[in-house]
């Protein structure tokens, strides 16, 4: 989608080119040619082209450098120019300042967001519960267990918990609800307009291991379009892509609770339900 906006306001893009730089130098002896047809050395330029057609007797020496580069476009180029182009155009983008303008804002339209991003809630549980588990493993009388491997196996690629068999349920049936699906939404507390939420929907395909920890408590901008808006009065799950958002939220913020009740622990979870006015965007691109 980023390069197909790009694409539209430029009429077009070229992902790559070469430009070729040829520089030629040459001289030419047509002193016996001029003297024939009675010229002076000093105009026999002007007429170098008729001289060297009439004259046998002319010599010429040439030299030729030719020099080639080829540049390509990158995602993030794309990104650059795109962005470059939307806040020098007027009438593209918008940029909510108020509770109004915000509310306002209608689905497709492309729109500039500040604000701090935060995990949803299932994420976030997940990691409480790896962090649980990295502090039984460093808890006095866990290094002779060291090299056991626990009946309790997760597949392949993900992170190994030997603690509280509950914990493990609800870590992997967590972690199935996330992974069936190929998006993951974090929350932007905008600082402008100031107060408003937005839920930004990333494509899990587009993540690297660590951007959802990177993106985590940062203030970021957010260029993106708008899927839906959510008016004065209404709400909507955080994470409405996944099967944990059919809960009623008043039960699912109550049992996420009682998951992150071990003592030592600090986990902050970003609201479970998202009350308006507020708006879910799909990104084109974040700058962190």
């Amino acid at each position: 989608m980023l390069v197909s906006f790009a694409a539209a306001l430029q009429g077009g893009l070229s992902f790559g080119s070469e430009v070729t730089h040829q520089k030629a130098v040459a001289q030419a002896d047509v002193s016996k040619a001029a003297g024939k047809l009675g010229l002076s050395e000093l105009f026999s330029s002007l007429f170098q082209a008729s001289v060297r057609a009439e004259a046998t007797e002319s010599a010429e020496t040439a030299d030729t450098e030719v020099r080639r580069e080829s540049k390509a476009h990158t995602e993030a180029s794309i990104a650059i120019a795109l962005y470059d182009q939307l806040r020098r155009s007027s009438g593209y983008l918008a940029q909510p300042k108020d509770v109004n303008d915000f509310a306002s804002l209608e689905p497709g339209a492309l729109v500039e967001l500040h604000g701090t991003t935060l995990k949803n809630a299932v994420d976030a549980v997940i990691d409480y519960i790896d962090a649980v588990n990295i502090l039984t493993r460093l808890a006095p009388g866990q290094e002779q267990q060291k090299g056991h491997q626990s009946k309790h196996q997760l597949k392949k690629g993900e992170q190994h918990v030997s603690g509280d068999p509950t914990l493990l349920r609800i870590r992997e049936a967590l972690d199935e609800d996330r992974r069936r699906t190929p998006i993951s939404n974090v929350q932007l507390k905008c600082s402008q307009p100031k107060g408003m939420t937005a839920v930004v929907t990333l494509r899990t395909q587009n993540l690297r291991d660590l951007t959802l920890s990177e993106l985590h408590k940062n203030s970021v901008r957010v260029v993106g379009k708008v899927t839906r808006v959510v008016g004065q009065g209404h709400t909507m799950s955080a994470f409405e892509n996944y099967g944990m958002a059919m809960v009623p939220a008043n039960q699912l913020t109550q049992l996420f609770k009682e998951i992150a009740s071990t003592a030592g622990v600090v986990v902050e979870f970003s609201d479970v339900a998202v009350d308006g006015p507020a708006v879910q965007v799909l990104p084109l691109m974040v700058f962190v």
